[in-house]
């Protein structure tokens, strides 16, 4: 019986049928290079009092957003605190996953989701400056 490949691996790990474990020790053994894709530079820091927020561009190729991305920078210096790249292939994954370690989004709807995204192709989903603990939150797809 032939080794199963990276993508099967993950396939069945998605659908439950093994656990993370078994799949990074599957993975393991597959032989096969691992091509980790790499995330962009981040977005220019944030000035302290921007006129407009900064607006992530659009697809060049007008498909799908590809990246799901959330900032957090301190408005004093315009330093980022956090930032998070995900490719939103790995959303639905990294959902499925997490749902069996918090029930809170056990119920959500992967395809209401997905539609939600390709209506909007990409763009800011929440910018907030919260003046008391200093920060600015972006959360946006592109």
């Amino acid at each position: 019986m032939s080794k199963p490949s990276r993508m099967e691996i993950l396939e069945l790990l998605s659908s439950g049928k093994i656990t993370a474990v078994e799949a990074a020790n599957l993975l393991g053994d597959t032989g096969e290079p691992v091509a980790a894709e790499k995330a962009p530079p981040p977005p220019p820091a944030v000035e302290k009092a921007p006129t407009a927020p900064p607006q992530p561009a659009a697809p060049e190729n007008g498909n799908e957003p590809s990246w799901f991305r959330v900032r957090v920078a301190n408005l004093e210096t315009g330093k980022n605190r956090v930032t998070v790249n995900i490719p939103v292939r790995m959303m639905k994954f990294g959902l499925k996953i997490g749902s069996r370690f918090s029930p809170e989004i056990e119920n959500l709807d992967w395809n209401e989701l997905t539609g939600m995204m390709k209506d909007m192709k990409s763009g800011m989903l929440v910018d907030v400056q919260d003046e008391d603990s200093n920060e600015h939150v972006q959360v946006y797809l592109d």
